[in-house]
């Protein structure tokens, strides 16, 4: 079935799953959002390989976090592929790393996770070409297709009801220490979570310092909601902005600067039109534009040659400027020892905002790039 493409908004990914799993097809699924692209191979009907620009989606970041490798092995096992041109699993069960089987178990859940993360997209395009998949592998999992479609069903039930309780992200929490579990240790995921909510942190904050996957954080924020442990802050008191409000010379602005040769200012133009209007296809296709056009420029700016980033800022300095999580999360591993190649591969951001968050750095003094 070669050349079989669309866009989610006409056929939803469950109808095309259930064909691919009804004609036990062998192939690339491709699937693209904005400037999230991911991609499954399959082999009658299994999903036996998954790719994902989605840094909480990556093998190495899904390892550190479930305890298997510390940040700086993962460093090595990267350094090491480079050299020897060998996949990432390989590289750590030669070493003696990560057991053949945790590397199985964990390309597993990367598989689940990268494609159930793309049924709950509204919008975005597919494509389907047949062909081999690639060579096996002795870490290579299989996963039926079918079996990723039914948790992809019960998922969809349990969104809703996450929903109920944090209608978004961008919410801080509230939590009732009357409520909390007696003997909680603060080393559990529910203990950081409760103390980054004390510490004034929004739900989104919550899970960029977590690095989980949205659906583990919204799995235990509703387990605790149940419990009456933790609630949404209510929204403060403003203006809603209509869907429908994005003006049209934002759209003509971001265009004129993209064809100027400034994709910075372009993109924060055209970020600015989505977060007005985010159902509008045109905002959401050009915003796609001008993020494309601001990587390439950042990455060849920032990854070539590699330069190191370091932290020029003594810790009572960066305690003063009261940054965000995301901001105090990425310079606390700015340390001179690792590049900003590396640093995209395990710090649990889009490469395109790690690289424009390296760049503000650089632009206000707080680190230096080797």
């Amino acid at each position: 079935m070669r050349g079989l493409m669309g866009s989610f908004a006409v056929l939803p990914l469950a109808d095309v799953v259930e064909l691919l799993v009804r004609r036990r097809l062998s192939g690339t699924l491709t699937c693209e959002r904005g400037s999230i692209r991911k991609t499954l191979h399959l082999d009658q009907g299994d999903a036996v390989a998954a790719a994902s620009n989605d840094p909480r989606e990556f093998l190495g970041q899904l390892l550190v976090d479930f305890g298997h490798l510390t940040e700086e092995q993962l460093a090595k096992a990267f350094r090491t592929q480079e050299e020897t041109r060998v996949r990432l699993g390989k590289v750590l069960t030669m070493t003696g790393l990560v057991p053949a089987t945790t590397v199985r178990d964990v390309l597993a859940i990367k598989i689940r996770e990268t494609l159930l993360d793309a049924f709950l997209w509204d919008a975005g395009v597919f494509s389907f070409d047949d062909g081999p998949p690639p060579a096996p592998d002795d870490t290579d999992p299989r996963v039926p297709l079918a079996d990723i479609a039914r948790e992809a069903e019960f998922r969809a039930t349990a969104w809703s009801a996450f929903r109920a309780q944090f209608p978004t992200g961008g919410a801080p929490l509230e939590v009732d220490e009357a409520k909390v579990p007696a003997g909680l240790a603060p080393s559990t995921i529910d203990g950081r979570l409760l103390a980054l909510a004390r510490d004034g942190k929004t739900i989104d904050e919550v899970g960029l310092a977590l690095r989980a996957t949205d659906f583990q954080l919204y799995q235990r924020l509703y387990a605790l909601a149940r419990q009456g442990v933790v609630r949404a802050a209510p929204p403060p008191v403003g203006a809603v902005v209509p869907a429908d409000a994005v003006a049209p010379e934002l759209l003509d602005r971001a265009r004129e600067l993209l064809a100027a040769g400034r994709p910075e200012d372009a993109e924060r133009v055209a970020a600015r039109a989505v977060e007005l209007a985010p159902g509008a296809e045109s905002a959401r296709a050009l915003l796609a534009a001008t993020e494309r056009a601001l990587g390439e420029h950042l990455r060849a700016e920032l990854l070539a040659p590699p330069r190191t980033p370091r932290l020029r800022l003594a810790a009572d300095e960066l305690e003063r400027l009261r940054l965000p999580a995301t901001d105090r999360y990425l310079l606390a591993r700015c340390d001179g020892r690792r590049t900003v190649e590396e640093l995209t591969r395990f710090v649990p951001l889009r490469e395109l905002e790690l690289l424009k968050a390296i760049r503000r750095f650089v632009s206000a003094g707080w680190i230096a790039l080797g």
